[in-house]
């Protein structure tokens, strides 16, 4: 039996995540609810972030979206369920 070593190198895009959680790829973008400072973040491939949302719960637990582009939040220790309207 033999084994080739053909594994990827994983390249790191950012530091400044306290716990991201539920990635999502969204518009170019990769979206994350951050842990412990209740933030959805988006990223390009660069590695650029910016904060979309803080929300008034310690757990983002999920985010998605509606067909509308509107973006849905879950809190799961809040039991809420946040919607994100247009300016």
């Amino acid at each position: 039996m033999s084994s080739s070593s053909s594994a990827r190198k994983a390249n790191l895009i950012t530091e400044d995540l306290a716990f991201g959680e539920s990635p999502r790829w969204h518009d170019g973008r990769l979206w994350l609810c951050n842990w412990g400072t209740g933030e959805i973040v988006a990223m390009d491939e660069g590695g650029k972030s910016e904060v979309m949302l803080t929300v008034p719960a310690v757990l983002p637990y999920s985010i998605d979206w509606l067909p509308d582009g509107r973006l849905l939040v879950v809190s799961g220790r809040e039991g809420l369920l946040l919607r994100q309207e247009a300016d």
